[in-house]
């Protein structure tokens, strides 16, 4: 679970674009109970990937998404997300 605070300010940064290894991004989803933020990739040079739909049948192309784990291994916040929260405050 993830301290309120922290989920409320995570909240606000979807809808936000953001840069995530080098590329424009979107932050699309706070996954609660995995620890997790959703990215999806804006920039049309990377390549769409096709999606499947709940039975894993190919169903469209959408733009590349990332899953960012909130934590490293020593449970500290991302330094991304860290600088993501910092700018969403100023």
């Amino acid at each position: 679970m993830i301290d309120d605070t922290l989920k409320r300010r995570l909240r606000g940064l979807v809808g936000c674009q953001v840069e995530y290894c080098g590329q424009q991004c979107r932050v699309i989803e706070v996954l609660d109970s995995e620890h997790a933020l959703v990215v999806q990739c804006m920039s049309h040079t990377v390549p769409a990937v096709i999606q499947g739909n709940q039975y894993g049948e190919a169903t469209r192309r959408v733009q590349a998404c990332h899953t960012i784990h909130l934590y490293d291994e020593t449970n500290r916040l991302d330094p991304d997300i860290a600088h993501w929260l910092d700018q969403a405050s100023l």
